[in-house]
């Protein structure tokens, strides 16, 4: 049952999202799974843009669908004469199995980040700073709930 009501979430969302990359728009959706942590969290808005595969270098986080359904993950190596992009996510013990141009959908331009009461956009390509600071304040209200219930609560709001 599960699998069936995630296959026709995976069908609506490529419904979507195609056509409006196909238009040269960007899109943002709430990733799920933990496969990209630290770089992409479980629950983290993402922004994917459009991409001509000659663009895409080694280590760009892409979209991609392939046959057991979507996945964002990171290109390890590519091989554009021969149309093979072999991708994996930070987490994964193993590369995905190779992927070919048409499967890849658009690349991970963005991600939206809490910075206390602000939410800012972090590029992957020279958002390192504030994907850093967003992590040091994780951890910090992660230290502040384990010593001092009331005082994490000020700090999230």
């Amino acid at each position: 049952m599960l699998r069936a009501e995630n296959s026709r979430n995976s069908e609506l969302f490529e419904d979507l999202l195609c056509p409006m990359l196909a238009q040269g728009l960007n899109v943002r959706f709430q990733a799920r799974g933990g496969s990209m942590s630290p770089a992409i969290r479980d629950g983290e808005t993402v922004e994917i843009t459009p991409v001509r595969l000659s663009e895409l270098r080694k280590n760009d986080i892409v979209l991609a669908k392939a046959d057991f359904g979507f996945r964002l993950h990171r290109v390890l190596r590519l091989d554009l004469a021969q149309n093979i992009f072999i991708t994996r996510g930070d987490c994964a013990q193993e590369d995905d199995p190779p992927l070919n141009g048409n499967q890849i959908l658009g690349r991970a331009g963005a991600k939206e980040l809490r910075l206390g009461w602000t939410t800012v956009r972090a590029s992957f390509r020279y958002g390192w700073l504030l994907r850093t600071a967003a992590r040091a304040q994780y951890l910090v209200e992660k230290v502040l709930r384990k010593t001092q219930p009331g005082h994490a609560e000020l700090i999230s709001k």
